[in-house]
């Protein structure tokens, strides 16, 4: 049988955000480019077999949007459960060890692929991060090139990810 997933739309200050949770965490939350791009968005969501049966559940991710809201807002540390059910074994372990920088610290990306222990796969790596199903809640922000650029970000692109870090004061070098 097929995971009921759950969602809503959400306005924020970066945009119009689809939110796709299951009854284990956030699985998925892109910035739609008009809020009619939700049920296309929904449509072209992977799945392992199954079709997900999806139900539109605004109250069900309410705390999720408050915190979302908070951290938007106020800088407010986000911690949200995930379900990574999506990706490969590489990808999982790279959103695995993302969710470990700590709120307003930056690494690299030559780092993070040391950290998984795959040091000649930065670009494999890099994709990864790109291929982040849940980028706030794993916050791929946070990884930048070797030399302290932004690298690229896939939810809403380098302004947004510039904005995500100012909010955190991580501005600064790339930690190493």
């Amino acid at each position: 049988m097929s995971d009921t997933l759950v969602y809503t739309t959400h306005k924020t200050s970066i945009g119009n955000l689809l939110i796709v949770a299951s009854a284990r965490g956030l699985r998925y939350m892109t910035l739609l480019d008009k809020p009619t791009d939700a049920e296309e968005k929904l449509r072209a969501l992977p799945n392992d077999g199954d079709q997900p049966r999806l139900v539109e559940a605004h109250g069900f991710l309410a705390s999720a949007c408050t915190a979302i809201d908070a951290y938007l807002s106020q800088g407010t540390p986000l911690s949200l459960p995930v379900d990574l059910a999506g990706g490969t074994p590489l990808q999982r372990m790279v959103w695995l060890e993302i969710a470990r920088i700590p709120y307003g610290e930056t690494i690299s990306y030559t780092t993070l692929a040391d950290r998984v222990g795959f040091p000649r796969a930065v670009r494999a790596v890099a994709s990864a991060c790109g291929a982040n199903p849940v980028p706030l809640a794993i916050a791929c922000h946070r990884v930048l090139a070797k030399d302290g650029t932004l690298g690229g970000f896939s939810l809403g692109g380098l302004e947004v990810k510039e904005t995500l870090l100012a909010l955190e004061n991580a501005l600064s070098e790339v930690a190493a």
